[in-house]
């Protein structure tokens, strides 16, 4: 008795590549809308390097402050009188009490301890100090 083959070499295969196509789609959306994006600030600053730098993942309120003085909460500029009531404005949209201060690293220790008393004022329950991960020069 001989067995047939159930396949014969005129047959043709398809590849259906489709469901491949919406698998990676489905986990490239899930991959984006997963992630969680930290804005920079909008201004260019040169931040202090610490030996002790760690990474944060709670919400926060970012305030700039420029080498020229400028003080930058999200993306507007304001004065020193302003500053708490921007800052308490800026928690309250957020729903942070978290305040993260990016200082230049030429500001000098003076203007920083005054915006940081500012941000206190505004509400901010801890204030803390932007700086590059590495060894101190």
């Amino acid at each position: 008795m001989r067995r047939r083959r159930s396949w014969s070499a005129e047959r043709h295969v398809e590849l259906n590549v489709i469901p491949l196509i919406d698998v990676v789609f489905f986990l490239l959306v899930f991959y984006v809308i997963s992630t969680s994006f930290t804005p920079e600030s909008a201004v260019p600053i040169e931040r202090p390097q610490s030996s002790t730098a760690t990474v944060s993942e709670v919400p926060s309120v970012q305030v700039a402050v420029t080498a020229e003085g400028d003080v930058v909460v999200g993306n507007r500029t304001v004065g020193a009188a302003d500053l708490p009531a921007a800052v308490g404005a800026e928690l309250g949209r957020v729903g942070a009490t978290r305040v993260v201060l990016i200082a230049d690293r030429r500001v000098p220790t003076g203007t920083l301890l005054a915006v940081m008393d500012a941000c206190t004022a505004g509400g901010a329950g801890s204030v803390d100090v932007a700086a590059t991960a590495g060894n101190l020069q």
